[in-house]
């Protein structure tokens, strides 16, 4: 038995119309998008956070590949020994083709066989509160023919992409609460459209708009809350798929934290509040045109 089962409920009985059998299927969709939307800005973040923490920093150093060993002396000798400087690396050319593999394609074998010049490529990690613009001046001087590769200038620029791009998840997720809305309002509406009837009989009986309004309310939440369910399991399935299989998303465990999935689980939970708001202004205002 129905839980809003009451005389109310069986005499004004919204599931009949057709509508209303679709709101549990929206809903579901709708939830599942937004479930999806939440963790994936989630992950964003956490993708950020992790890159941030690996470059904030460092600087590197890009030397032509003709670059003489007495250019480089300064790196093992004079650069570790400024205030600031954590530690001074040469990336090793294996590392280096290593990174650039993946994105060669066909050119890789090419890599591989020594037939690419590479740059000698050199990391300084900074201390924490190192005078960054001092260093990068002498690091200009000492160096004139290397190209300086700042990474808080590229940072701030990721973190202005990865803000957007949550700021877009955000509006889509509010978007399809709004579709969520309308499509309670044309559920409402139908529903007593449809037994328009037995609505007036009600009121000529005494029942106020406001008991019938959270009939309404009650009867229209229980699909969506069961959409909603639906909906965050279905895209937990898909992430657990994705963790579980690398070859779909490699690397997603690194960034499939604990809150990920709290967002994931919690976020769509606003559908069922902006539904049942909607439902009960658009029923009051419904009853009250009757």
């Amino acid at each position: 038995m129905r839980r809003y089962s009451a005389p109310l409920a069986q005499a004004l009985n919204l599931p009949r119309t057709r509508l209303f059998r679709a709101l549990a299927l929206i809903t579901l969709l709708l939830a599942f998008t937004v479930a999806l939307l939440a963790a994936g800005a989630g992950l964003l973040q956490n993708l950020y956070g992790h890159w941030q923490l690996q470059r904030q920093d460092s600087i590197l150093l890009y030397f032509p590949p003709e670059t003489l060993a007495t250019v480089l002396e300064p790196l093992s000798t004079t650069l570790p020994t400024l205030a600031g400087v954590a530690s001074v690396r040469q990336v090793p050319l294996a590392e280096l083709q290593a990174t650039l593999a993946p994105l060669l394609g066909e050119g890789e074998a090419m890599l591989q066989a020594g037939a690419l010049p590479l740059p000698v490529v050199a990391e300084v990690r900074l201390q924490r509160g190192a005078p960054r613009p001092e260093l990068l001046a002498f690091l200009a001087k000492t160096f004139p023919t290397a190209e300086l590769d700042d990474q808080q200038t590229l940072l701030g620029r990721v973190a202005e992409s990865v803000r957007w791009l949550q700021a877009v998840a955000a509006a889509v997720a509010a978007l399809l609460g709004g579709v969520l809305v309308l499509f309670m309002a044309l559920t409402i509406r139908a529903g007593l459209l449809a037994q328009e009837g037995v609505v007036r009989l009600l009121i000529q009986l005494g029942a106020a708009d406001t008991a019938l309004a959270r009939t309404i309310t009650l009867q229209t939440l229980w699909p969506v809350l069961a959409g909603t369910g639906l909906g965050v399991t279905a895209a937990a399935i898909v992430l657990l798929v994705l963790r579980f299989t690398p070859t779909l998303a490699p690397h997603l465990s690194l960034y499939l934290s604990p809150a990920v999935w709290l967002v994931l689980l919690f976020a769509p939970l606003a559908l069922p509040l902006v539904a049942a708001l909607a439902a009960w202004a658009v029923s009051l205002k419904l009853l009250k045109a009757n």
